[in-house]
């Protein structure tokens, strides 16, 4: 007040003096106009320099609009809504934005602040459980997805020797130069650089057994952008035990013998030598009588691998005892076709052959089930399986003719392979090939052992603090089943009877103890808050974006209202006021002044 008081006596004593000197001027000429330009000069310069206001009415939203900020929040964006109450449930984005009400729940904002209609969220959204906490209106503008991780995929549940594959998606909008890296106890296993979007894969063979936390690893130069950790259960395994027959010696099965018992497999061969007479061998294991394969010998191994010719030569209780190990028992059948071969058989029925007239063998790079790359050339014949419903092809040549397959039956698997030759891999120094090649195929049809009980968690992403859901496969009630020494409340699925379901939040990150009686089962791992959080924020993106979208006609209702607010008068007609009443003056002066 004292200031405009003050303004308001100089601009008074100013208007007074002014006019004394026109009064004072010899030419009364325009004196009347005179004195009032001064009048306005000074009044308009007072104007000028007092601060002049007005109130009025506007029509304003009435939205009763509130702020939640979530991970990827900009501060600048916050500018825009200058009187609006901003929340957070981060003591971390407290610090960063310490305006913000710090919640301990979302559901606070429903019913602590019931004025409020609807939520603007800032950042990369909420998870399925905020969405459920906040249950209010949402409004969400999606956000740039942020460079890094958008999706990966892991075996990680191994057996020893097995390989791990890491497989995903890198988004990598900035075209930045990124290091992608697998680390097993602080050893980088395999790494790649990342230019652009798209595709990676890594891979290594886990040297120890047990529960394996290896870590996938993203950086930026120097900076790391992602350490995420990746559980792994490898599975000591016991040997599978093969059975090899052959209706002759030959190099095919030598090399095989060699390479399964290089590999540690129990291996035993018989190998006709004459009418009725065999050879036998065993390998890394003791000899057992195998003159007659009846149901007592056959039930000792995992795998009987064959030649056609072999097949065909066996005696009647024989043939009868291994199809009755292989359809009711699980034994696993390979064959592999020669001359003999003949589809009548039941061990062929499912694999037709197809013999290309005018063709020689020829060599061909083929392409092996699982592996990315195609194998070294080999000589093959112009054999193939011709595709029949419930098969599956596991290997193949350049043209997609099958060359082997496998299906099952009953409770074992047949493997059917018109390749006689895989040996010439070995020969030229490329174990890798038959080492995949053989792998596959034993892994394929060995028998597998019975599992009672299953455990999984089918939460995506279980973290600590997050509701998981725990997952049973069980033909009765899982009574026997403890987590970290508690037992879990299963509820039976109401249209999958063996399927068995209980929630639990865990406390703590890291492998939850899983205890089933006696039983064998698989510990779970639970990540912690730091774990995937690219990929959690892109899925946070989705599932709030969703979430608005799907309310949208609550959202966009907005009432109006009026609202008195006070306005400065605006300067600039003060401005013009002065400068014609100066320039009038000035005027006058130099022109009529006598």
């Amino acid at each position: 007040m004292s200031w405009n008081i003050l303004v308001i006596g100089i601009c008074v004593l100013l208007l007074l003096f002014s006019a004394w000197k026109e009064y004072q001027r010899e030419n009364k000429t325009h004196m009347l106009l005179r004195v009032i330009a001064v009048v306005v000069a000074v009044s308009a310069l007072a104007c000028i320099i007092l601060p002049l206001m007005y109130k009025t009415n506007q029509t304003v939203a009435d939205n009763h609009r509130g702020i939640l900020l979530t991970d990827g929040f900009s501060t600048d964006s916050l500018k825009k809504y200058p009187d609006v109450p901003v929340f957070t449930a981060s003591a971390a984005m407290k610090k960063e934005y310490p305006k913000a009400i710090l919640l301990q729940t979302l559901s606070l904002i429903k019913t602590g602040y019931p004025q409020l209609t609807q939520i603007q969220v800032l950042g990369y959204g909420l998870d399925e459980d905020g969405l459920k906490r906040l249950n209010m209106p949402v409004l969400f503008n999606q956000p740039a997805k942020p460079a890094g991780l958008s999706s990966v995929s892991w075996n990680g549940d191994l057996k020893a020797g097995e390989s791990l594959k890491v497989q995903g998606k890198f988004n990598n909008p900035d075209g930045k130069t990124y290091t992608i890296l697998l680390k097993g106890l602080n050893v980088t296993l395999d790494s790649i650089t990342q230019k652009t979007n798209g595709d990676f894969e890594l891979h290594t063979i886990p040297k120890t057994t047990g529960n394996v936390v290896y870590n996938l690893i993203v950086t930026d130069g120097k900076d790391t952008i992602e350490n995420n950790a990746l559980p792994l259960h490898i599975e000591a395994v016991k040997p599978v035990r093969v059975l090899i027959l052959s209706s002759s010696p030959d190099f095919e099965n030598r090399f095989l013998k060699n390479w399964l018992s290089a590999n540690g497999y129990t291996v035993y061969t018989r190998t006709a030598i004459s009418k009725d007479k065999f050879s036998t061998e065993a390998v890394n294991a003791k000899q057992i009588p195998l003159t007659n394969l009846g149901t007592g010998t056959l039930q000792n191994f995992d795998v009987l691998v064959s030649d056609a010719s072999a097949l065909q030569a066996l005696l009647v209780p024989e043939a009868l005892a291994l199809k009755q190990q292989v359809t009711q028992s699980g034994l696993g059948l390979i064959v592999r076709a020669d001359s003999a071969a003949k589809t009548t058989s039941w061990f062929q029925s499912s694999f037709p052959l197809v013999k290309t007239s005018g063709q020689t063998q020829n060599a061909a790079a083929l392409q092996i089930s699982g592996q990315t790359a195609a194998t070294e050339k080999l000589k093959i014949d112009p054999v193939g399986i011709v595709y029949k419903q419930g098969t599956q092809v596991l290997v193949s040549d350049g043209q997609s003719k099958a060359l082997v397959s496998s299906t099952l039956s009953g409770a074992g698997k047949l493997v059917f392979s018109a390749l006689g030759n895989t040996y010439n891999w070995m020969l030229g120094g490329d174990e890798n090939d038959y080492t995949a090649y053989w792998s596959l195929l034993i892994n394929k049809a060995a028998r597998k052992a019975a599992v009672q009980k299953s455990l999984s968690l089918i939460t995506d992403i279980p973290q600590t603090n997050h509701e998981t859901t725990l997952q049973v496969l069980s033909a009765s009630a899982p009574d026997s089943v403890k987590l970290n020494d508690l037992q879990p409340a299963f509820a039976q699925n109401a249209e999958i009877p063996f399927l068995w379901q209980a929630k639990f939040w865990p406390g703590r990150s890291g492998w939850q103890k899983v205890a089933n009686g006696d039983a064998k089962m698989n510990d779970v791992y639970v990540y912690g808050e730091n774990d995937w959080k690219n990929i959690k924020n892109l899925h946070k993106i989705f599932v709030t974006n969703s979430y608005a979208n799907k309310n949208l006609l609550n959202y966009t209702h907005v009432q109006q209202k009026e609202q008195a607010i006070t306005q400065p008068v605006p300067k600039i007609w003060f401005f013009l006021l002065f400068l014609t009443a100066c320039s009038f003056l000035w005027a006058e002066a130099k022109f009529w002044a006598v």
